[in-house]
């Protein structure tokens, strides 16, 4: 008995030094790309470097797009592996050299003038790239490793970490783009980005990979018989297919905030380096959103934060057609960081707990390739309707339109921990 005691307080030690170590990774990870942010700084840089409409668009949703294209493809080899720490370790530290790469060349390269736009585009591109090879692998790790019930509040976590680093990081832009605009300032901020980035890399150096629930790896299987079977292992998860659709129409968020820097900097007048506040409040709010995330999600599931953050888009898109007032966007940001975080831990949530554990790999990185095409194709969509119409107001109409229509098809998709008590 004693030694099936210590075993377990050995076991329980592990449990908590991984779920630290989870917390610090997506923390400071998420942090470090605050640095860059994809939902205010990217789209006003794009803007200044002459980027077009449809480019603007795409800029928040290029790195999560890029990460999810490659996991189809890789998922066969992740349900072969028996550990999945050495390769989550280096194919991570690989995913983060691009910010590294970008900010030594807008540094210290000259005559970059035809260069300068591609460059910031393609960093979050082929990092992104890079990343989706273990993404999957990770993806199945952290499943493994955090017990179901402490998932959303893992979750919350992390995005509470990052909107706290990205409170001092949206100060930093500010300051950094006061007193250096323009491309040098560009070149610290990647800079900075790396450097945290590189901090969550060290972070997963302890976790120890031996907890959790183990299913047998799959045996090899010739590359298109595993593709073949690929239509009826989905379809067979109607639920599943009612989630990919609601995440399409929940692009709302990703939808209107392309175009709200822009729209808020040339309705009030402000400076460019005034995105940096917007940049703080949304991180407030996020720290708000990713608490109430992790306490809801931690007694009922992931399926009420998706409907309760469509609530919250519908009531932003109506909010920032009428509001004229600097104050009244950083409200707007403040809750668009509430409303996007209760989304993202929503469908973590409800994403990992719709999948059967025994082919759970596969499924998310089906889930995953239907989400590139969700979300270049709405922000796409977004950045037409404004090229064509020239109205901000068309773009947030459209995007709340889009989260009602979610809304209505998460209204159909049943909490699993309920289901699993009956």
């Amino acid at each position: 008995m004693p030694d099936a005691a210590t075993h377990a307080h050995r076991n329980a030690h592990h449990v908590r030094r991984n779920f630290v170590c989870h917390v610090l990774e997506g923390g400071l990870y998420m942090g470090g790309t605050a640095f860059l942010a994809p939902e205010s700084v990217l789209p006003k840089m794009v803007q200044t470097l002459g980027g077009k409409p449809w480019v603007i668009a795409v800029m928040p949703v290029l790195l999560p797009a890029a990460f999810a294209c490659a996991g189809l493809f890789i998922a066969p080899l992740v349900e072969r592996l028996h550990r999945f720490k050495p390769w989550v370790l280096a194919f991570g530290l690989l995913q983060r050299l691009p910010y590294l790469v970008t900010g030594l060349i807008l540094m210290f390269v000259e005559n970059l003038d035809g260069w300068l736009l591609p460059l910031v585009v393609l960093t979050p591109v082929i990092s992104g790239l890079i990343g989706g090879v273990a993404v999957v692998a990770w993806m199945e790790m952290v499943t493994r490793m955090v017990p179901e019930r402490a998932r959303a509040a893992g979750w919350s976590a992390r995005y509470i970490l990052q909107a706290i680093i990205a409170i001092g990081a949206g100060t930093v832009i500010h300051k950094v783009l006061t007193l250096i605009p323009g491309r040098q300032g560009y070149a610290w901020l990647h800079l900075a980005a790396f450097a945290l980035l590189f901090l969550s890399w060290l972070t997963q150096l302890p976790i120890c990979e031996s907890l959790g629930h183990h299913v047998k790896p799959r045996s090899v299987v010739p590359y298109k018989h595993y593709l073949a079977e690929l239509p009826a292992l989905f379809f067979n998860e109607r639920h599943l297919v009612k989630l990919v659709l609601a995440r399409f129409f929940g692009t709302g968020f990703l939808m209107l905030v392309s175009f709200l820097t822009i729209h808020a900097l040339q309705v009030t007048g402000r400076p460019e380096a005034d995105e940096g506040h917007f940049v703080t409040w949304q991180a407030a709010g996020t720290v708000l959103g990713s608490l109430l995330a992790g306490y809801v999600g931690y007694a009922s599931g992931g399926k009420v934060l998706l409907q309760s953050a469509r609530v919250v888009c519908l009531a932003l898109c109506v909010w920032v057609t009428f509001n004229e007032t600097f104050a009244g966007f950083s409200i707007a940001y403040f809750v668009l960081g509430f409303g996007l975080f209760l989304d993202r831990v929503g469908d973590l949530t409800l994403a990992a707990e719709l999948c059967p554990p025994e082919r759970r790999s596969t499924l998310q990185a089906i889930l995953g390739f239907f989400n590139v095409f969700s979300l270049l194709l709405a922000t796409f969509l977004s950045g037409q309707v404004y090229r064509i119409t020239g109205s901000f107001d068309a773009v947030a109409w459209m995007a709340g339109g889009c989260a009602l229509i979610s809304m209505l098809l998460v209204m159909r998709i049943p909490e699993p921990r309920q289901a699993r008590a009956r």
